[in-house]
């Protein structure tokens, strides 16, 4: 029963509109009951929990998807929320241009300006972009059902699916980029920063990553470096170069 409970959840966690569908993390919270509409906040510490839960999943039921969440999510975080010196900052802001969820949401217009023309059938079926608008009159991108039944009832292997969906996506995520972005809050938490840092640490170990575990090492020196008194309390938060 709890494993049924806990694949249940997961499973519709990154099918909604809470997964980043494009560039990876979870964004805040659902507005929704349904978990379609996100709050488009990007916080650390739902992040690195989240690192953490997937990855065990995976470990304790081998689903595939699972393992591409951690490696998206971990993957966002480096590219977006880690600083030179390796500690992770406490968030991205939901809106850009005084909009809320501006810089994720996307017309139909302009996904089939991105896509080739041989992929539009596809990724439109897959991400509800043959339906109505579902976020005021655009779309935040989300899995009409869970990868798994999409590649069965086409008799496709998952992975090599998944393969195909993420070249377009990737074509998304370099168009969004041109675009305005959300602020980034760069503080350096030391709590959300431990959330972080075993979610690395989690991911590298259960997925055999070295490079996540180097994430983790690095984010964890940089804590010891700055937050760390002489007497060995920490510091609860670092920013602008202090402590």
């Amino acid at each position: 029963v709890v494993v049924t409970m806990l694949n249940k959840t997961l499973t519709q966690m990154q099918v909604g509109g809470l997964w980043d569908h494009v560039g990876g993390g979870f964004h805040r919270y659902s507005v929704d009951r349904f978990w379609h509409i996100p709050h488009f906040e990007k916080m650390l510490y739902d992040n690195g929990q989240l690192a953490t839960v997937y990855a065990e999943a995976h470990a304790l039921t081998g689903r595939d998807d699972y393992r591409r969440v951690v490696t998206s999510l971990l993957d966002f975080v480096l590219r977006e929320m880690t600083q030179e010196e390796g500690g992770f900052y406490a968030a991205l802001d939901a809106e850009s241009e005084g909009v809320e969820g501006k810089y994720y949401r996307w017309s139909r217009e302009e996904v089939q300006k991105v896509l080739p023309a041989d992929g539009w059938s596809l990724f439109s079926s897959v991400y509800g972009l043959a339906d109505s608008p579902n976020f005021e009159d655009h779309y935040a991108l989300q899995l009409n059902r869970p990868l798994t039944e999409t590649a069965q009832e086409h008799g496709l292997d998952e992975s090599a699916l998944d393969d195909t969906l993420k070249e377009m996506r990737d074509r998304l995520l370099h168009e969004r980029s041109e675009r305005p972005r959300p602020l980034t809050d760069t503080k350096i938490l030391t709590s959300w920063n431990g959330l972080m840092i075993r979610g690395f640490a989690d991911a590298g170990r259960i997925l055999e990553r070295p490079q996540y575990v180097e994430a983790a090492e690095r984010a964890a020196q940089f804590v010891l470096s700055h937050l760390v008194e002489e007497d060995g309390r920490l510091l609860r938060t670092y920013g602008m170069g202090t402590s």
